[in-house]
């Protein structure tokens, strides 16, 4: 779009400088004549050979006329037409008037100018006109547009290659990085064995490499430090731990709990440790939740559970740890399962969110149990509130799922009724921002 346009624009601009210089020639010509038109009382004094053999000459594209009083008094030896400027536009005295479309005389350019001369006492405006053939400005104007068109089509085609090179020699360095990038944030090793950005870039994208691998080995060294720390916290732990467990002065009622603490503490520094990173591996949320279902079938099958699975697309990628997503999914389908009379229900849908204008996964997962008061859900979240009347614990496994959707940048969603059998249940509802 450009190049044409610049060639427009050229084209416009040389006819108008043709127009303006064949104004300027016409009105020489014009003032010419008037400085040779003499008048004594009613006796007009031409020569008949002019100043310029323009108009001395016949078919030589240009023609002059004075009219005086409606009526032509002269015409030049070059005049081809009969008198009939007193057809064409008159001018006022003292001023010109350059015209290049006129109806009644096509493909001539025409200047006209009024001047008066003093004759008897009085003064007589006399008419001046000045006529010539387009054909050699056309002529001259179509041969400028094929040296323009012909030189532009080397120019574009030039500009064109350059400007592909030039593209070329950004784009393709560009899209490198992305696809490094994009196999980072899967957590995919190079072919060194680490998770980092690898081979040549230009001098102003190696500021970029160098700052995003200096970012994933602080990351990874941090995260060795925080698994050692959190080794030897669990292994300080452990000792002593056992040592109670052992000792026979503690009672068996009280050897259940130092158990239970010992599991609790393992458990939480298991998921500490793996908790999510910034670059995560993909995996399929919907095969996970399969595994969870046949666990979960198991697990229950003394209870004669049914526990349906739609899922709507059939799978999706998410970058999640698969140990969170575990504990995640898991903690919500094991107390949907203990709460459930019959029929526990597993559904994965994508929907549009108008807060983000953008599409979020959500898994939700429903039960058909007694539901949970409406006075009591604001609680169910919340480290330590024992919500569950049907299994021992520590209330601790809803307030984990709460920490796991808040580390993902997910959010979660309840949703109970405890109004009638039939309308009874929980559903808990977890949105995955599309990742």
């Amino acid at each position: 779009m450009l190049l044409p346009s610049l060639a427009f624009t050229v084209s416009t601009a040389f006819k108008d400088s043709l127009l303006k210089a064949k104004q300027t020639e016409l009105e020489s010509m014009a003032y010419a004549l008037i400085a040779t038109f003499e008048i004594d009382g009613s006796q007009i004094n031409m020569p008949f050979n002019v100043f310029d053999d323009r108009l001395n000459m016949p078919q030589s594209g240009y023609q002059a006329f004075i009219v005086l009083n409606q009526t032509v008094v002269w015409q030049s030896t070059s005049s081809t037409l009969q008198p009939t400027p007193l057809t064409y536009p008159s001018a006022k005295t003292g001023e010109q008037i350059f015209a290049d479309e006129l109806t009644s005389l096509p493909d001539t350019f025409l200047f006209t100018f009024t001047a008066e001369f003093e004759s008897e006492n009085q003064f007589i405006p006399i008419k001046f006109y000045l006529l010539e053939d387009q054909g050699a400005f056309h002529r001259e104007l179509a041969t400028f547009n094929q040296s323009l068109f012909r030189n532009g089509v080397w120019v574009a085609l030039l500009i064109s290659g350059l400007l592909l090179l030039s593209l070329l020699s950004v784009v393709s360095p560009v899209k490198h990085l992305v696809s490094q990038l994009s196999k980072a944030a899967k957590g995919t090793p190079n072919q060194d064995g680490v998770v980092s950005l690898s081979g040549a870039y230009p001098k102003e994208l190696n500021a970029v490499k160098d700052s995003v691998n200096a970012l994933l080995l602080s990351e990874s060294q941090q995260r060795t430090r925080f698994k050692h720390a959190l080794q030897d916290l669990a292994h300080s732990l452990k000792t002593p731990l056992s040592v109670l467990q052992g000792d026979e002065a503690i009672s068996e009622s009280s050897k259940a709990p130092i158990l239970q603490i010992d599991q609790i503490i393992q458990r939480q520094l298991s998921r500490s440790v793996l908790g999510k990173a910034g670059w995560q591996q993909h995996i399929d949320v919907c095969e996970l939740l399969q595994k969870i279902i046949d666990s979960m079938h198991k697990i229950y099958r003394d209870k004669g559970l049914r526990i349906n699975f739609r899922a709507i697309p059939a799978g999706f990628m998410y970058p999640i740890d698969t140990t969170d997503a575990y504990e995640l999914f898991g903690n919500i389908l094991d107390n949907a399962c203990k709460a459930a009379r019959s029929e526990v229900t597993v559904t994965v849908t994508l929907q549009a969110d108008s807060r983000t204008n953008s599409q979020v996964h959500i898994i939700s997962i429903s039960d058909d149990g007694p539901g949970i008061p409406e006075a009591m859900q604001s609680d169910m979240l919340t480290r330590g509130k024992r919500l569950d009347t049907y299994h021992q614990g520590h209330g601790i496994g809803l307030a984990t799922v709460s920490d796991l959707v808040e580390m993902y940048g997910a959010t979660l969603e309840v949703h109970s009724s405890t109004s009638d059998k039939k309308s009874s249940g929980t559903t808990i509802s977890v949105c995955l921002p599309n990742k």
